[in-house]
């Protein structure tokens, strides 16, 4: 077999798999369609279609973004399988959950990892958000779910991954063309919302490029579908993209890039509980600097297949900073608080090829080097026995291999070790380091049983190391507990099964139409969870380990397209339970796990008319939870929903208008007063909006 090359993370490499994994021969020369099954994955190893990659994988494209107009990255993920949000409406109050794993008033955020361009990304701070950016700065979204990730991207990724692509001047240059600016406005009626987004690209030749964005928005107040105002949604952003790459050398065997990402947020009178929107422990002032800046370095010789080499230098920073607190009598002293994740990496992968006659074979290897400070920065020092301050130094070493036999068998194998050191802060009241190891191991399969027909399975073992919180928070409990945990804990530990089918068929209805499904069923058994000290004495530790739990489920993607009409499922049933004493676990896993959900999008495309319409119904079933307050434990019956969006799309090619892309979106078109199982009593769901975006690249 002889095969040229090919360079990584490139247009040219997307159409070149595309057109060797997703494509019969058959259908080659014909005006094929790709369904998003049909997309690129390159955040899983090697780069491959969504529906050949042994796990299970969503892949957002920048259609799908401008689609949904979300307000939150949340509104757009929780469109797809495993995923829903948790938290309120706020763009400050949002955290993933996938699979059942993810809260919002624990340390829920190492067990998702979740990259900008690359760049690890994490905030973990009680009762308060996660991720903190804007849609308009992506591209595209990966969302790998499960643990299957691990060995990449960090052991302890219980949940999965969620990968994230800024653009980049490449998505506004027309060819030939060495400069392009792009501005959009949208206004949206729930809030009355105004966006404004200018992107200014500039590629004087073949080598080098660069783009500059600049975001604005003005939100105020949303309101629920009864009519009454959402607290924590009237926010002001001014957020910044700066994006450049320079090809040098022979064949463009070298590249740099670099990026900086910059997201400020500002909203008066906020809940500080804007996770569950109560008013419980009063109000704050809040501003969110959100940061992300890299420099990135390639190196792959044409004439050398060992050789494909990646270094990325990162810097992140999350902060959170809270003013004119004015808390309620008797539960908290008031106090301003400056809350921060600061984390400094450095990752070096190499990706070396091996052709044979019929056989491919890549081994990625690599080491990530990483340092994180979680600042608590007091106006005061009272209170300062939870939300501790405290720094984690990492350094990982990981290979994975990947085997292709006849394009039909596919073998991935990995392996990861993480070296972890965790410091406490000055104000915690222990000067103990903890010093652990945390390992990850995957072994996957993908068959090609037929032209349109794969079976896949995995199985995934990873350990999460314990986070800065839950090794020095030293706030009583209501049993007394008030000791800090390190050297108590161990660590969490998850065996993963997972077992799939895909089936993908060009032409099968008409020519040049696509069809394609993928079915994952998985249970992912949970040792260790770490949980908040419920039913201790006095003087133990405030966090403690859980002996078992376990979650399952199943997911299903499927998809069809032609030159006019799409449309698309994805289905998500989740179980789980905690196999020891619930009660001794805060919060409960069985309280994590999502109602099961149906969402179905429509639509079509008028080519002669350049007019694109679409449709997505999301239903949730019913289901209930117990929910913990200072009042005792309740149970919250949450009924099912079934929430409408619509949107059309214009672009038109000639006339006044031509080159304008014209949207018009309705999010919750029948006004619905609602919220997910997930979310608190006290939260809603925003109700209908009308909104409006024109755009043109100029």
């Amino acid at each position: 077999m002889q095969m040229s090359k090919p360079k990584r993370h490139t247009l040219l490499t997307s159409a070149a798999v595309m057109a060797a994994l997703s494509v019969p021969a058959t259908a080659q020369d014909t005006n094929q369609t790709f369904t998003p099954l049909g997309r690129i994955v390159v955040g899983a190893g090697v780069e491959k279609v969504a529906i050949d990659a042994p796990q299970s994988i969503s892949v957002l494209d920048e259609d799908d973004i401008a689609d949904a107009q979300p307000g939150t990255i949340g509104d757009l993920l929780e469109r797809s399988a495993g995923v829903s949000t948790v938290g309120s409406e706020s763009r400050f109050g949002e955290s993933l959950n996938i699979r059942g794993i993810g809260g919002g008033t624990s340390a829920d955020e190492p067990r998702i990892v979740t990259l900008i361009d690359g760049v690890k990304k994490y905030y973990e701070s009680y009762r308060q958000g996660s991720l903190f950016t804007d849609p308009e700065f992506f591209k595209s979204v990966e969302i790998l779910r499960g643990p299957g990730s691990s060995t990449l991207y960090g052991a302890g990724a219980l949940a999965g991954v969620v990968s994230l692509e800024t653009k980049d001047a490449s998505d506004f240059l027309e060819p030939g063309d060495p400069f392009a600016l792009d501005q959009k406005l949208e206004y949206r009626s729930n809030g009355k919302g105004i966006e404004t987004a200018t992107f200014l690209a500039f590629a004087p030749d073949d080598q080098f490029d660069v783009l500059v964005g600049f975001i604005y928005d003005d939100s105020g107040f949303l309101d629920s579908g009864d009519g009454e105002q959402i607290f924590g949604t009237k926010i002001t952003e001014n957020n910044t993209l700066l994006r450049g790459s320079y090809t040098f050398g022979d064949a463009g065997e070298h590249a740099v890039a670099a990026g900086y990402i910059r997201y400020q947020g500002k909203a008066d009178d906020q809940l500080l509980d804007i996770i569950d929107n109560v008013s419980f422990f009063g109000t704050v002032d809040r501003e969110v600097i959100d940061t992300t800046a890299f420099v990135n370095y390639q190196f792959n010789p044409a004439d050398n297949d060992l050789i494909d080499l990646e270094m990325q230098l990162s810097y992140g920073k999350s902060e959170n900073n809270i003013s004119d607190f004015q808390a309620s009598p008797g539960i908290l002293s008031s106090f301003d608080t400056d809350y921060a994740y600061e984390g400094r990496g450095l990752r070096i992968e190499n990706r070396a090829q091996i052709f044979g006659d019929d056989i491919e074979n890549y081994l990625t290897t690599g080491i990530d080097i990483s340092t994180q400070d979680r600042v608590s920065t007091r106006a005061s020092a009272s209170n300062a026995a939870f939300q501790p301050e405290g720094t984690t130094d990492n350094i990982g070493v990981f290979a994975q291999n990947e085997f292709i036999w006849h394009d039909r068998l596919t073998v991935l194998a990995g392996a990861r070790i993480d070296f972890q050191e965790t410091t406490p802060g000055d104000q915690v009241p222990s000067d103990e380091k903890v010093k652990d190891q945390g390992r990850a191991t995957t072994l996957a399969l993908h068959y090609q049983v037929a032209d349109r027909f794969a079976v896949f399975g995995s199985a995934s073992y990873t350990e999460r190391l314990p986070v800065v919180d839950e090794l020095y928070d030293s706030r009583a409990t209501s049993s007394g507990a008030d000791q800090v945990s390190a050297g108590t804990l161990e660590n969490e530990e998850s065996r993963n099964i997972e077992l799939g089918f895909a089936y993908n068929q060009n032409d099968a209805i008409g020519t040049g139409d696509q069809l394609s499904f993928k079915t994952v069923i998985f249970r992912n058994n949970l040792n260790n969870l770490i949980g908040r000290n419920n039913t201790g004495t006095a003087g133990q530790p405030v966090f403690v380990n859980i002996d078992e739990a376990y979650i399952q489920g199943v997911e299903l993607e499927a998809a069809y397209t032609t030159e006019t009409f799409f449309g698309s499922l994805a289905y998500t049933a989740l179980e789980g339970k905690n196999e020891s004493d619930p009660a001794a676990l805060n919060p409960n896993l069985e309280d994590r796990i999502p109602a099961d959900t149906i969402v179905l999008s429509l639509g079509t495309r008028l080519p002669t008319a350049n007019l694109e319409l679409g449709w997505t119904g999301t239903y949730y079933d019913s289901k209930s939870r117990s929910q913990a307050g200072m009042s005792g434990v309740t149970i919250i019956d949450t009924p099912e929903n079934l929430i409408h969006d619509v949107y059309a799309a214009w672009t038109p090619d000639e006339g006044v208008f031509a080159d304008l892309t014209l949207r018009l979106g309705v999010t919750n078109v029948s006004d619905k007063d609602y919220r997910t199982h997930l979310q608190s009593e006290a939260i809603r769901r925003a109700g209908r909006s009308i909104n409006l975006s024109i755009s043109r690249t100029f």
